[in-house]
């Protein structure tokens, strides 16, 4: 994966406005029970079998004890919170894709520019694929739940001589599959996090941004490029979650800096207002911040003093490590 990476003037724009959580308190969770106490260490043997000794070294190396206790509970508080990323995370992608659609619908007075784009949008042959991949995921999906009657009498459509009986059963699901007439709605729904944060490339910036796709982050002040930095942000933590791995460091501070900034941009002309789209996520951002005072609390715990003080700068610069 590619580093992560600030624009260029530096980490994103926060809001005057006062937290949305002045009532949280990362004092609560300091006395989380320690997970580690509670393992044997025939326990830890087996857990270590589960995880394998090359991803969970990742963790024993930042121990002070070098026990396998603290690095699987290092690994699990890890784990728990990158959960609580994704939640978030996903209704950031919801709303991203939908403010998008419905910001292009004017632009380009129709609802479907994503399979037949006027003369002024020129899809890259990345999204022209994108979009024909979606398209025969919506036709599966819609496919997968339709009852058996439904599904013969798709032959009609599929095989206008007849069906050919020696098909397997792979390709005469497939060839029903492409009879099927999905709805842009279904194919918007099966595009990527990866197709809509491309929206906002430079390679878009005439043909989409300045036509009236700026109007998904309204502020008059922000640019594409800091949109797109942000959104370039939670795509690659996003997949980094999706992989099992885990998110602390440099990369949690990056992932917590984009969140806020879609809570205060996302659908928002006046970043000093509460935006509806940060009430939304609210209580999935509360759990989040729970989730990463307790990842915190742990680390502060359980690792050499020496990585919490690097971890400390890295809250305050853009100076922690990339590999981490």
């Amino acid at each position: 994966m590619g580093g992560l990476r600030y624009s260029a003037g530096g980490p994103p724009r926060q809001s005057a406005l006062p937290t949305l959580f002045p009532a949280f308190r990362r004092d609560r969770y300091r006395k989380t029970p320690a997970m580690s106490r509670f393992l044997s260490a025939e326990d830890a043997s087996h857990i270590s079998d589960f995880l394998s000794a090359p991803r969970l070294r990742t963790f024993l190396d930042l121990t002070r004890s070098g026990q396998r206790e603290d690095a699987i509970e290092l690994h699990q508080a890890t784990m728990t919170m990158g959960t609580a990323i994704l939640a978030v995370t996903s209704l950031i992608e919801v709303a991203l894709r939908n403010v998008a659609c419905r910001q292009l619908d004017r632009v380009f007075g129709r609802p479907d520019w994503l399979r037949n784009p006027p003369e002024t949008l020129r899809w890259s042959d990345i999204e022209k694929r994108a979009i024909k991949t979606a398209e025969k995921n919506a036709q599966r999906a819609a496919y997968s739940k339709m009852a058996g009657p439904d599904k013969a009498a798709l032959d009609a459509v599929a095989f206008k001589d007849g069906q050919d009986h020696t098909l397997k059963h792979k390709d005469l699901a497939v060839a029903r599959q492409r009879a099927i007439q999905v709805s842009d709605g279904q194919i918007v729904a099966q595009l990527t996090m990866h197709f809509w944060k491309r929206m906002f490339s430079e390679s878009y910036e005439a043909m989409l941004w300045k036509r009236g796709l700026k109007r998904a982050f309204p502020n008059k002040s922000l640019t594409r490029a800091e949109v797109a930095v942000q959104l370039d942000v939670i795509y690659e933590i996003r997949n980094r979650l999706a992989h099992h791995e885990p998110v602390y460091g440099r990369r949690l501070e990056a992932i917590l800096g984009a969140i806020s900034f879609a809570c205060i941009h996302l659908g928002n002309r006046d970043e000093n207002v509460v935006s509806p789209f940060a009430k939304l996520i609210l209580p999935q951002r509360e759990v989040l911040l729970g989730q990463v005072a307790i990842m915190e609390a742990t680390f502060e715990r359980l690792t050499r003093p020496s990585f919490t003080a690097q971890r400390e700068k890295a809250a305050t610069t853009d100076s922690w490590p990339g590999a981490l």
